[in-house]
């Protein structure tokens, strides 16, 4: 009898979402194509209704998987659509900004494989001069609902990290299954911030490691509504104060003032509404 043999998943599942950066995801497809784990890792890029030549740049490109949306959804729900389908044991949430040193996703799977106390690792990044990147800051607070991002205190030794963000987070699967993946109620922005908090009420930790190595180049224009873009960011952080700190209303109320007094009627409707990118602006 003929045994068919099982079916071995991807170590690593890279996730990227992107909307309007076909050259940077381009370099990215590149960098990614030298990985040393290039074999055991498949690519998914979830395309959030891009107008330039995102189509064109993927085409031919193995182990990759494209889904191209026909709206921008926002960030959240593209990579829930972009989860459903990962088959890695690891996933890497990866800003198409960002180009990977051909060790850095192997290296980032071992710190998060061989400590169980680390949920997520993050490379260390710098910008194309060769400078340090500003991509940490600390988890947003009542008092302090947008910290600076800045670089590694020390881009020599291993740290944990509290908020990295998405641009380059590799982490287990199973933590995100725990979650129930991303809450859908974010639109664009907050969702990692979600997972940074999540990692920290678990009493995990997300480690950042000075030999996993990326250059963060600067974004192409998204071509985004930015009055959208804003109310989007109130609504995420009304429900990410809600989880976290029980405060969410309150800073409703104080952004709907805000726009009123400041006379930004548009704003306001908007945050009453609870705009965000879903989706339905399109």
């Amino acid at each position: 009898m003929e045994v068919t043999p099982a079916v071995v998943p991807f170590r690593v599942s890279v996730l990227c979402v992107t909307r309007n950066q076909d050259q940077n995801l381009r370099r990215c497809l590149a960098a990614l194509s030298l990985s040393t784990l290039a074999k055991e890792i498949e690519i998914i890029v979830v395309d959030l209704a891009s107008s330039d030549e995102t189509s064109q740049v993927v085409e031919g490109q193995p182990n990759l998987s494209y889904l191209r949306l026909p709206k921008n959804f926002g960030w959240t729900k593209a990579a829930n659509i972009g989860l459903r389908s990962a088959q890695g044991e690891s996933i890497l949430f990866l800003d198409p900004r960002v180009e990977l040193a051909p060790a850095a996703i192997g290296i980032l799977a071992n710190a998060v494989e061989e400590n169980g106390e680390t949920a997520a690792a993050v490379p260390t990044l710098t910008d194309p001069d060769g400078r340090p990147a500003p991509y940490i800051r600390r988890l947003p607070t009542p008092r302090d609902l947008r910290p600076s991002l800045t670089p590694p205190a020390d881009s020599l030794s291993p740290e944990s990290v509290e908020y990295p963000g998405s641009f380059a987070l590799l982490i287990r699967k199973s933590f995100l299954k725990g979650m129930n993946f991303l809450d859908q109620r974010y639109g664009e922005l907050w969702a990692d911030a979600e997972i940074a908090a999540q990692v920290k009420s678990a009493g995990r930790r997300i480690l950042r490691s000075p030999e996993a190595e990326g250059i963060l180049h600067p974004e192409q224009s998204k071509r985004l509504d930015a009055g959208l873009l804003e109310s989007d960011w109130h609504a995420g952080a009304s429900i990410y104060l809600k989880k976290h700190h029980g405060s969410g209303l309150g800073h409703s109320v104080s952004a709907i003032l805000s726009s009123l007094f400041s006379g930004r009627l548009g704003l306001t409707r908007r945050i009453l509404s609870g705009d965000k990118f879903d989706g339905t602006q399109e």
